[in-house]
């Protein structure tokens, strides 16, 4: 029986972090093709199909984020986790589309700080927030983060936030 994203959504009661796997590989490509997804993120647009599939490639070899997954069905939800992006170890997620504004990321976070922080000096991780991106802002501002720095990342004005443990 096929499983519905609908039907998903009102039973999806918890989540979990795990590596990429490449039954993955549809729902990441869709995405990041997703204009409204990759909006603050790397270029700033949807990846083309070859670019998305590059990108996916390199996740599978090089893993670095989790996989955000539902504990119900381990389908596929976004990624959340630290990258190592030119020497500077950068706390980041990102959700698709229609998961959005279901307190998926503030739980992602949560648990991925606490895997992570054993591995990492967390307070030595970067988190970047572009000031238009007033959902990952309230993320930030529930798990009770708060701002280092304003900067510019990408051509985007945005700011550093420390994570709190």
């Amino acid at each position: 029986m096929p499983v519905y994203i609908n039907d998903l959504l009102h039973t999806m009661n918890s989540i979990t972090l795990r590596n990429i796997q490449l039954k993955d590989k549809d729902a990441v490509i869709s995405m990041l093709g997703d204009p409204d997804v990759m909006r603050f993120l790397g270029p700033g647009r949807s990846l083309t199909k070859n670019e998305a599939n590059e990108w996916f490639k390199d996740a599978v070899e090089h893993p670095s984020r989790y996989v955000i997954a539902s504990s119900d069905s381990d389908i596929f939800i976004g990624f959340c986790g630290i990258k190592e992006i030119n020497g500077i170890y950068d706390f980041g997620y990102f959700i698709s589309s229609a998961y959005w504004g279901r307190g998926i990321a503030t739980k992602a976070c949560k648990l991925a700080i606490n895997k992570l922080s054993s591995q990492f000096d967390i307070e030595k991780v970067h988190v970047f927030i572009a000031d238009e991106n007033i959902a990952s802002k309230r993320v930030a501002d529930k798990l009770g983060w708060f701002i280092t720095r304003k900067t510019k990342k990408d051509n985007i004005q945005g700011n550093y936030y420390q994570i709190v443990i």
